[in-house]
């Protein structure tokens, strides 16, 4: 008996789940089979499947789970800069390329995920346009706190720079996109002064 059969249901679900992001972050969706998640979680594929009825199930779970975890490590990592005096709009951009920056790093597993339109469906696309709406909510947070009275849409244009650095700092494997999106933003900030 593996040591996974013998642990409990939310354990079990941990162990997936943290297969499910390293594999589909590395390799895709498509690239990923129910039997490799097993593999690399030690979890039964019996109680794989009791877990996750398919793999669609799956993807759902994960995109969710990663999605609380990403707001978690972003939101207090803008926090942590942020108490350095750097404007919490300008060290989203600073989160950011730290993560760029991190071995491994393939871009938004969010965006990454709508690229593959065979292997999602729309309870997948809803989860990902939550996960865009929440990083513009806390965008909103930082303008209103850092910038009160700016226009309705700055949120929503910083999200874009964000959400375009990335792509480009992926597509070229440099943090300079970052950098540039960064300058933008800084740019933006002091034309609403």
């Amino acid at each position: 008996m593996s040591p996974a059969a013998t642990i409990d249901a939310d354990a079990a679900k941990r162990l997936v789940l943290d297969a499910a992001d390293a594999l589909f972050y590395e390799r895709g969706i498509a690239g990923v089979a129910m039997a490799d998640v097993r593999d690399a979680s030690g979890v039964s594929l019996r109680r794989l499947y009791s877990l996750y009825p398919s793999k669609r199930d799956l993807v759902a779970g994960w995109l969710d789970d990663r999605h609380h975890r990403w707001m978690k490590w972003f939101t207090e990592t803008v926090e942590q800069l942020a108490t350095t005096g750097v404007d919490p709009l300008l060290a989203c951009f600073d989160a950011v390329a730290q993560w760029a920056a991190s071995p491994g790093y393939r871009g938004c597993a969010f965006l990454n995920s709508i690229a593959e339109p065979t292997e999602i469906d729309d309870s997948h696309r809803t989860i990902v346009a939550n996960h865009k709406q929440d990083l513009v909510g806390f965008l909103a947070t930082c303008a209103e706190q850092e910038h009160p009275g700016s226009p309705p849409w700055l949120p929503g244009a910083v999200g874009a720079l964000i959400d375009g650095a990335i792509v480009q700092s992926t597509v070229f494997g440099s943090t300079a996109p970052i950098t540039d999106a960064r300058c933008a933003a800084a740019r933006l900030l002091e034309s609403l002064q």
